[in-house]
């Protein structure tokens, strides 16, 4: 990379922990962090990264520095705490009830800067400080970010699928809004937000050409966040589709491009895209590979701007038979998600939720959080969220209309899911499901196996006749696909049955 691009991309996350590692070791860490993000461009993750010595500031040095409690609400709001993030923006002071340019003070400009990125922000409040940070010639705004990680605009650091009926109504206001705000990195923004709801909306052929079409005229612009967004959403059209030879070539090229302009903050969504190819494939030695050596760890602490991957990562555990973790995970999501508004990211999380309850058995709950997450879909028209998960919605909206009754609605995303699963048969299927399911009796005796009780000693355990024992396990060697004792317990822990 030259000299002059240096300028223009973020640093490396790497390159900035060490800048600012020395800053704090030499005493002038405070000038770095204003310098390094405020007038340079820089990365979400490289502030996150660097978030211990943002944080190590101290109160009596950043009350009198307005950008870096900017920098500490947007941290807040990266962890999923949006009322410490409220704390910080108050600190700013209350936002001026009347809007005019000259009544404004540094630290207004500061606090609805701030404003526009947090996600508590009302849509009211969000399109007047757009409009008025616009009108003032105060953009762009370096922090306001278009996907956030995450491959989509519409729901990306803030949630824009609302907007989605409107796009094409107003289409002129919607690209000069989004040009004045980013300048160079707005271009084809209007396009792929039309595309992805295009998509949502059961279009795919309309959204395909209509992003096949944007990539060239964008693949020339420096900042590439919305170049990966579009060429994500190719990826996923044609996967869906069945043209799975198209992923790799895809992450690819994705991934040459990430590395020639310093966008490392892409890749963590980008590995989790490629992760969802190998599940809907079927080839879990590539999901588990992901699971224990790429995916983000949710034990060490949550970072929302890993959501799309957290996502997927939900999916690798129900691929993999892990549904104990699966819920812990989705539950804590869902408490993050809330105050935030993010209505797809919450769809998902009860779809998920719904999916786990049915993997377990659990019919009830399993209707429970599917209907919040169709009341969502059904509202914001998210057809392709939902139909996208092939067999496993189609098993559970069988359930579902069983309980609910039928609608236009289910129906719909029936007939589309039920293509998607024709593809991808092995898509969401745990190791258990590629065997005959075993009876709560033969579970029991296979338990006892892996204990290393004889057929004698199992029946005097249960109260059964030796032979009822033996015939038992021949059950469970013909359904596990085994020949002895040893192997049906060493398939029943591959399969997560002990």
């Amino acid at each position: 990379m030259t000299k002059k691009e240096k300028e223009i991309y973020p640093r490396s996350r790497k390159e900035m922990l060490r800048i600012i590692k020395t800053a704090e070791k030499e005493g002038h860490l405070l000038e770095t962090a204003l310098e390094e993000f405020t007038i340079h461009p820089f990365s979400m993750p490289a502030l996150w990264d660097c978030r211990e010595y943002i944080w190590g500031i101290g109160q009596e040095n950043y009350l009198k520095k307005p950008l870096i409690i900017s920098l500490l609400a947007l941290l807040s709001t990266m962890a999923g705490q949006l009322d410490e993030a409220k704390e910080y923006v108050n600190i700013l002071g209350e936002t001026p009830r009347h809007w005019q340019a000259k009544d404004f003070s540094y630290n207004d400009f500061c606090r609805v800067s701030t404003e526009l990125v947090m996600p508590y922000t009302d849509d009211f409040s969000f399109l007047r400080i757009v409009f008025f940070l616009i009108d003032v010639g105060a953009v762009p705004i370096l922090s306001l970010t278009l996907s956030a990680c995450r491959p989509s605009i519409l729901n990306g650091f803030r949630d824009f699928t609302r907007f989605g009926p409107y796009l094409e109504r107003y289409r002129d206001t919607v690209t000069d809004t989004v040009q004045k705000l980013y300048v160079s990195g707005g271009k084809g923004v209007y396009e792929i937000l039309l595309a992805e709801w295009y998509y949502q909306n059961n279009n795919c052929f309309q959204a395909l050409v209509l992003v096949t079409g944007t990539i060239p005229l964008m693949e020339q612009e420096r900042d590439m966040r919305c170049l990966f967004v579009a060429l994500a959403l190719q990826m996923k059209i044609l996967l869906v589709n069945g043209q799975t030879r198209t992923a790799k070539p895809l992450v690819e090229k994705i991934r040459d491009r990430i590395h020639k302009t310093g966008w490392e903050e892409l890749t963590s969504s980008l590995n989790a895209l490629e992760c969802l190819a190998a599940c809907y494939d079927g080839r879990n030695d590539e999901v588990e590979e992901w699971l224990e050596k790429v995916a983000p760890d949710e034990n060490k602490g949550i970072y929302m701007m890993d959501m799309y991957a957290y996502l997927i990562k939900i999916r690798c555990y129900l691929q993999t038979g892990k549904y104990m973790l699966a819920h812990v995970f989705v539950k804590q999501l869902i408490i993050l998600l809330a105050p935030g508004k993010r209505h797809m990211d919450m769809c998902e999380c009860y779809m998920l939720s719904a999916m786990i309850f049915h993997k377990a058995g659990d019919k009830k709950h399993l209707c429970e959080e599917l209907e919040k997450c169709l009341e969502l879909a059904e509202k914001y028209n998210y057809v392709r969220l939902l139909a996208d998960e092939g067999n496993c919605m189609v098993q559970m909206l069988s359930i579902y209309q069983q309980e609910k009754g039928e609608d236009d609605f289910t129906n719909l995303i029936m007939e589309l899911a039920n293509e998607v699963g024709m593809r991808f048969p092995d898509y969401l299927k745990s190791p258990a499901e590629y065997f005959e399911e075993l009876t709560a009796t033969e579970k029991a005796v296979l338990r006892l196996m892996a204990q290393g009780m004889s057929n004698d000693e199992i029946a005097n355990k249960m109260g059964k006749k030796t032979g009822t024992v033996k015939f038992h396990s021949n059950n469970i060697f013909r359904k596990l696909q085994v020949q002895n004792r040893q192997q049906a317990v060493n398939r029943g822990r591959e399969i997560n049955l002990l």
